[in-house]
């Protein structure tokens, strides 16, 4: 998934339980802390797994249920120690929904899910050689592009659209939070 669909999906699921958990929408630190939640796995493994031989795949140690359930947790309890457990909570949201996303993007491509990188070291992760970081990444938008010339290309526009259309009236219905009110 690209991070501007990772952050829709992250915020949507942090207002949802907001409202369901606190009967609240989320706060402004609140937002700060599932955005970084949402990229977090990515912000690890792709420096290290594309441009290094230290993981061996953009999607491997950060990927992991091995290593996102016991950081997510570990997250949640300093926040809840330090006061700020709804903001803790937060990270863990959007960490949390950041795999999902991983695994269910491939089959809106035509392929299958991708299953394997979720128990990484347990399993395989094809290894890669390292490679210019900013190459591959215009690489891989070169692909998008490509495909949103295709017919499945406008499907997936459609359903972009929707996730981010839905995820920023998610926004506007919370009242915006991080941004001063105008008021």
């Amino acid at each position: 998934m690209w991070p501007w669909e990772h952050l829709a999906c992250g915020y949507v699921a942090l207002s949802v339980l907001s409202r369901l958990r606190d009967g609240d929408r989320p706060t402004g630190p609140q937002t700060v802390a599932v955005a970084v939640g949402t990229q977090f796995p990515d912000l690890v493994d792709k420096p290290l797994g594309w441009g290094t031989t230290l993981l061996p795949s953009g999607i491997s140690l950060a990927h992991s249920l091995l290593v996102a359930v016991p950081l997510s947790a570990a997250v949640v309890a300093v926040a809840r120690e330090t006061g700020h457990g709804r903001v803790g909570w937060a990270f863990a949201i959007g960490y949390l929904a950041h795999l999902p996303g991983d695994v269910v993007y491939p089959m809106a491509l035509g392929g299958p899910p991708r299953l394997a990188f979720l128990l990484w070291p347990l399993t395989e992760s094809v290894a890669s050689a390292p490679v210019s970081i900013t190459g591959h990444v215009w690489a891989l938008l070169a692909q998008f592009v490509a495909l949103l010339a295709t017919p499945a290309g406008r499907v997936y526009v459609v359903l972009e659209l929707l996730l981010v259309g839905g995820a920023i009236l998610a926004w506007v219905l919370d009242e915006t939070p991080l941004v001063p009110d105008a008021r």
